[in-house]
């Protein structure tokens, strides 16, 4: 009679302890991916795999100095098609600039012949300026492939890039699945 007592406490207590590690298990918040999903959408996001390492935006993230922006051709740079995009915390910016003067879609390449050049700036590897070690750029021989997925005037321009850049010492990054979504 005791031992029937003794194993029906232990399923008791084995079924307790299942139900609650069940229950603790469904309340797991779902993860942030590193990069916002490729869309065409408007969505206002940008990211991309910096040597392997997360440089994101995405939109309504609770960092009140992102920045994301495209510009377009002046008097000076007909045909510039520029995708800015700012981040504060952690602090980097990147630049795309590409020869687009029909504002279509397509594959672009952007080398260092100005302005059609790209760079990016890590302020977190020791500096608040542009620095030989800090600012990477293209060039003839490290470059950045962009696609144009949707181009719509002045408004929205959607896309992916990959390819690499240089800083002034002569270290190349790898940029790969790169995105942007962004949307005046």
């Amino acid at each position: 009679m005791k031992l029937h007592k003794f194993i029906n406490m232990n399923k008791v207590i084995i079924s307790s302890f299942l139900a609650i590690g069940i229950l603790l298990g469904c309340n797991k918040k779902e993860q942030q991916p590193d990069l916002p999903p490729i869309t065409s959408t408007g969505e206002n996001t940008f990211g991309c795999y910096i040597d392997g390492e997360p440089y994101a935006i995405f939109e309504g993230t609770p960092n009140p100095w992102k920045i994301t922006f495209t510009k377009f051709s002046d008097a000076f740079n007909n045909g510039l098609l520029k995708i800015s995009v700012q981040n504060e915390n952690p602090r980097w910016w990147i630049d795309i600039r590409i020869n687009n003067p029909d504002r279509s879609t397509g594959t672009f390449i952007a080398s260092n012949g100005f302005p059609f050049y790209s760079e990016f700036l890590d302020h977190n590897q020791g500096s608040t300026l542009p620095i030989p070690s800090s600012l990477f750029k293209t060039t003839p021989k490290h470059y950045l492939t962009i696609e144009i997925t949707k181009a719509q005037g002045e408004k929205h321009y959607a896309g992916t890039f990959s390819g690499e850049m240089i800083n002034g010492e002569g270290k190349v990054i790898q940029i790969t699945d790169g995105r942007f979504d962004i949307k005046k």
